[in-house]
C-alpha cells in the first residue's frame, strides 16, 4: 500500500493549524520526502509499531491530510 501527501507541511510555526500529533507530524514529514513508502516502511523510519501506523493512516485520511494511492483499497 502507497500513501500520498496531499497537502505541505505547515511551517513550524502553524503545525497547530493541521491539529497533528507529533507522531503524525513524523509520518507527514517522512512521507514529503517518501511519498511511495509503505505503512512498513513509514513505522521503521519513524520507531512506532506497524499497528500504531495503520491507525493512524485512515485518521489522515479522513481528516484530509493524506490520500492513498495504488493502494488495495482504491
Amino acid at each position: 500500500m502507497h500513501i500520498s501527501n496531499v497537502q505541505s507541511l505547515a511551517p513550524k510555526s502553524q503545525n497547530d493549524t493541521l491539529n497533528c500529533t507529533l507522531e503524525e507530524m513524523a509520518v507527514l514529514k517522512y512521507l514529503q520526502s517518501h511519498p511511495e513508502a509503505k505503512q512498513e516502511d513509514i513505522a521503521k523510519h519513524i520507531g512506532k509499531s506497524l499497528s500504531t501506523i495503520k491507525r493512524m493512516t485512515p485518521l489522515l485520511i479522513e481528516r484530509g491530510i493524506l490520500q492513498r494511492e495504488n493502494g488495495k483499497r482504491n
